[in-house]
């Protein structure tokens, strides 16, 4: 089996869209099929997404995929096993994230306000047939690999308590913790790990 990380460009644009169409769709009643861009959501995206279904627009969250992967804002990997689709990791500077500032989540931020920059890792979804094997340590790998390149303090994830729980699309804590992140703070329901450089 050969597992290829490549970084999320507009040119994977296609296989982005296939892949959470076709592949791995994450899809609740709300939501419905995700294109992992919730971290990114705002207010101003809520009156954005009425005005488009308004004037007859059939999927803002695909179409703002789209549109946020080619501006730059929509960052990661996906993970490709024998030239097919198979995983994606998002993986973006924390203050990247609209859902993640420290005025929705000021548990989130202490010492990294004056101390570098952090990569934050919000969501892995992987095929079903392609679970447990290997797939979200390659994507791991490669985004502390990068991170410790471009300059960045450390890198940060936001795994759930416990085997199965609502956070489990941040990735176990074991997937950390064999990797050499260690847990830098508990929040009750989740913990934030980090991998220092």
């Amino acid at each position: 089996m050969n597992i290829e990380i490549k970084r999320l460009v507009p040119d994977l644009i296609s296989d982005y869209i296939y892949f959470f169409e076709n592949v791995a769709p994450l899809e609740d009643i709300a939501w419905g099929v995700c294109y992992c861009i919730w971290f990114h959501w705002s207010q101003s995206l809520d009156i954005e997404c009425k005005q488009y279904g308004k004037a007859g627009g059939t999927c803002f969250k695909r179409d703002l995929a789209i549109r946020y992967i080619k501006e730059g804002i929509l960052q990661g990997y996906l993970a490709y096993v024998d030239g097919s689709v198979a995983g994606w990791c998002n993986a973006n500077d924390k203050c990247n994230y609209a859902g993640l500032t420290k005025q929705k989540h000021p548990e989130y931020w202490d010492d990294v306000d004056n101390s570098g920059k952090v990569k934050s890792i919000v969501c892995y979804n992987i095929a079903p047939d392609m679970r447990r094997k290997g797939i979200a340590t390659k994507l791991l790998d490669r985004v502390c690999s990068d991170a410790s390149k471009e300059g960045y303090r450390c890198v940060e994830a936001y795994p759930g308590k416990g085997h199965a729980n609502q956070y489990s699309y941040h990735g176990p804590l074991s997937t950390y913790e064999k990797n050499g992140f260690s847990v830098y703070k508990d929040l009750g329901y989740e913990v934030i790990v980090r991998r220092y450089f």
